[in-house]
């Protein structure tokens, strides 16, 4: 078993090709059945560890719920919505843009758990809307507009799915976790995919299509989901969550690299914003549990 720290490092780099793979693959696939294929390939690589106990658990009275809204809000709809807005906008933009998902876990926080927020609270939850406006107001003269502004409303999923994962017992270990949010994901695409199949999609059957969707698989649906569960499991969520929260700097410089991208001035300030902001309210975040 790969230790925690080096876990969550993959888990950084993986995240981070995310934004740069679903947008390869929408170039050559539709995107519901390119997330379907995606997911089902990665529950179907991990198989040969799904023995009869992690089947019973996965499909238990007492778990199925939480595995059931992880695998509908994280595999099935905020993914379905984010590689969806891919094919309007950027890799790096995408990455940038998915930051504001502190601002909804700092909401949910207050709603949920009656959580004043602070001052402090407040100016970096600007920051990081100023960063991501920054983007927004430079893609009005383009169609990368609806793409961020897709992005932006999603990332609340991710954080119910959040709330659910902490549901699940302490011993359930990163495969079944990983396997029971694809496989109910997996069932929460269904009806998307067969709307999908009566529209005639676009699929490509190209060794080049074909090496992105394995990416998708088994790089972003299996290996990536086991290293962050993995992780997290043992290392304290605070702080493995500022480590994960810095993949978007990555994403653009692996874009650039590529040619997705080009950095340009505003670009940059909103990077440098978003990622304060996530930062700023993480380590609030952190400072709140340790008082507690």
């Amino acid at each position: 078993m790969i230790r925690p720290l080096p876990s969550l490092l993959l888990a950084w780099v993986l995240t981070s090709l995310w934004p740069i793979i679903g947008k390869a693959g929408t170039e050559r696939f539709d995107p519901i059945l390119f997330i379907q294929a995606g997911t089902a390939l990665g529950l179907l690589a991990l198989a040969p560890w799904l023995g009869r106990r992690r089947w019973e658990m996965i499909l238990s009275r007492e778990l199925r719920f939480s595995f059931f809204m992880m695998g509908f809000f994280a595999t099935g709809m905020s993914s379905f919505i984010f590689i969806t807005a891919l094919r309007y906008t950027s890799p790096s933009n995408a990455a940038i843009m998915a930051q504001v998902e502190v601002l909804y876990s700092a909401l949910l926080c207050a709603w949920l758990l009656k959580e004043r927020i602070t001052p402090a609270q407040g100016l970096a939850s600007l920051m990081v809307l100023l960063g991501t406006g920054c983007i927004m107001v430079q893609d009005l003269t383009s169609l990368r507009w609806k793409g961020d502004l897709m992005i932006l409303l999603s990332p609340w999923m991710f954080q119910v799915s959040h709330i659910y994962a902490k549901r699940l017992p302490a011993d359930i270990d990163a495969v079944t976790i990983t396997a029971g949010r694809l496989f109910y994901g997996v069932l929460t695409l269904v009806p998307l995919s067969l709307w999908a199949l009566s529209r005639g999609p676009r699929w490509s059957w190209e060794p080049a299509a074909l090496g992105i969707l394995a990416a998708q698989a088994l790089g972003q649906n299996c290996l990536n989901h086991l290293f962050w569960y993995g992780a997290i499991r043992r290392l304290e969520l605070a702080k493995a969550t500022a480590i994960i929260l810095s993949y978007p700097a990555l994403t653009v410089i692996f874009s650039w690299l590529l040619g997705r991208d080009s950095l340009g001035i505003v670009q940059l300030l909103g990077l440098g914003l978003t990622l304060g902001g996530a930062y700023w309210i993480s380590w609030l975040t952190r400072e709140k549990q340790l008082v507690q």
